[in-house]
């Protein structure tokens, strides 16, 4: 009876033990996750980090996006340069897409860190009444007449993002801050915001350095608001059906 009783307690504890070794394995942790458009240049198995068993730290990026962007002749908001700009968002728009993103797991998938690469542009309407003369980080606004006629004033720029964020563990909302490192005719850093829901993303951006300066040495500063999708977000979980 001793004997059968030491068995069984055996038996037992080698189940028991077996059973934490395989739920150790199902939630294994995975430090690494790309995303953004050269994701869907990636083989299938990439798909496995959306596996709900894995501690995987996969923020929703915002592989393209599209807002409307605003701008201050100051880092506060100073509204009194002189901008001939045309009122309206859809005369002042900021939109571009995320090449890549890395996204590094810090705690159980639902903290980490990410870089990346996008590319932004930001396209402004000038008054009828004038037109802008863009000379590397200079602007002027002239009187339109027969030599002068630009009515559009456009800046495209590199960026890499450095964020720190958070999501939930079913990866339905992340949210993501930092700062972006960005390229138009100088260097220049963004502070970044993008809040995810599901394979959409609502984004916010504000320059910290001057997007250019005007004639009279005022120097102007975007801020940008936006709506972004996850594509590869939407590959992903489809796959994983």
């Amino acid at each position: 009876m001793k004997i059968l009783l030491i068995v069984t307690m055996l038996f037992c504890s080698l189940t028991i033990g077996a059973q934490n070794d395989e739920s150790v394995s199902l939630r294994e942790k995975q430090k690494w996750a790309v995303d953004g458009l050269i994701a869907l240049l990636a083989p299938e198995p990439a798909t496995e980090y959306y596996d709900k068993n894995l501690e995987c730290y996969t923020p929703v990026v915002p592989m393209i996006w599209f807002g409307t962007s605003w701008l201050n002749g100051g880092l506060t908001g100073d509204q009194q340069a002189q901008l001939h700009l045309r009122s309206g968002i859809f005369n002042k728009i900021n939109s571009g897409f995320t090449i890549l993103q890395i996204s590094r797991n810090l705690y159980r998938g639902i903290a980490g860190i990410s870089a990346g690469l996008q590319f932004e542009g930001c396209f402004y309407k000038v008054s009828s009444d004038y037109c802008a003369k863009k000379d590397g980080y200079k602007v002027e606004f002239v009187p339109a007449d027969d030599e002068h006629k630009n009515n559009s004033l456009s800046f495209t720029a590199v960026r890499i993002p450095l964020l720190i964020g958070a999501q939930t563990n079913n990866r339905l909302f992340s949210l993501q801050t930092g700062v972006g490192l960005n390229f138009t005719s100088r260097f220049g850093a963004q502070w970044l915001v993008t809040a995810g829901l599901g394979p959409f993303t609502i984004n916010y951006s504000q320059n910290l350095t001057p997007l250019f300066k005007l004639n009279d040495g005022t120097k102007v500063y975007p801020t940008s608001l936006s709506i972004g999708v996850d594509i590869w977000y939407w590959i992903c979980r489809f796959y994983k059906r």
